[in-house]
């Protein structure tokens, strides 16, 4: 199958995927999520596991699939979840799992942060409410297309008014725990050719979300909610 974007110009990466060992909520292996991302012809995906993840081996198998890994962590803070992009990997891998902003500046390399599916996160059962009060001003992007979510009702407007409020781009993610969701919601970032420029790319705004039209093709999805329909590329 033919990626979305295949030439030196522009790159689409799935901002949002787990697998195991790394996020013990996954119900993927690394190989599995590798051959899912060839299958459905994806540039590049972001591994962005809960725990310490083997991002060099991952990095590896992606690579192995003709798939360009974005390297990443999902880290907990005071705003809810926070995905974590950058080049160093050992700078990733010593992040806490809980991880108050601003992050400590010690990498090597650039990094992005991008507000995971803002529009409420639980606590112990209950629905905490978006606070951008909450360390908002770290952040690069907003995640406006999580595919884990996007049946919660006004998700997708909500996230698009944070987003517009705090002056910052849209990004997707598919939020993939297991293969079938892999690659749903994407983030284009034109110019990138590497994940350094992809990221330098995230975090200058440069970015927008995608919901994948070959990936509905291939579930047999028809979307046709007013606010998704825009997204599709």
């Amino acid at each position: 199958m033919t990626p979305l974007g295949n030439n030196d110009r522009l790159m689409f990466a799935d901002l949002h995927a787990h697998a195991r060992p790394g996020s013990g909520d996954a119900r993927m292996e690394m190989s599995e999520l590798a051959r899912e991302a060839q299958t459905l012809g994806l540039e590049a995906i972001a591994l962005t596991d809960h725990g310490v993840a083997d991002l060099a081996g991952a990095r590896e198998e992606l690579a192995a699939c003709g798939v360009t890994l974005i390297p990443g962590r999902e880290v907990s803070c005071d705003l809810g979840h926070v995905l974590v992009f950058a080049t160093d990997l050992d700078w990733l891998a010593g992040l806490p799992p809980r991880c108050p902003l601003p992050l400590p500046d010690s990498r090597v390399g650039p990094c992005a942060l991008v507000w995971a599916h803002p529009a409420g996160w639980r606590l112990g059962g209950a629905l905490i409410p978006p606070d951008p009060s909450r360390g908002a001003e770290h952040l690069h992007g907003v995640e406006v297309l999580n595919g884990e979510r996007l049946h919660q009702t006004d998700g997708v407007r909500l996230a698009e008014e944070i987003a517009a409020t705090l002056g910052l781009p849209g990004y997707g993610g598919s939020d993939a725990h297991d293969t079938r969701a892999v690659g749903r919601c994407l983030t284009e970032v034109p110019g990138a050719r590497d994940p350094s420029t992809f990221i330098e790319g995230l975090a200058a705004g440069n970015g927008r979300a995608a919901l994948s039209r070959h990936w509905a093709e291939v579930r047999g999805y028809d979307y046709v909610r007013s606010d998704l329909t825009p997204y599709l590329r």
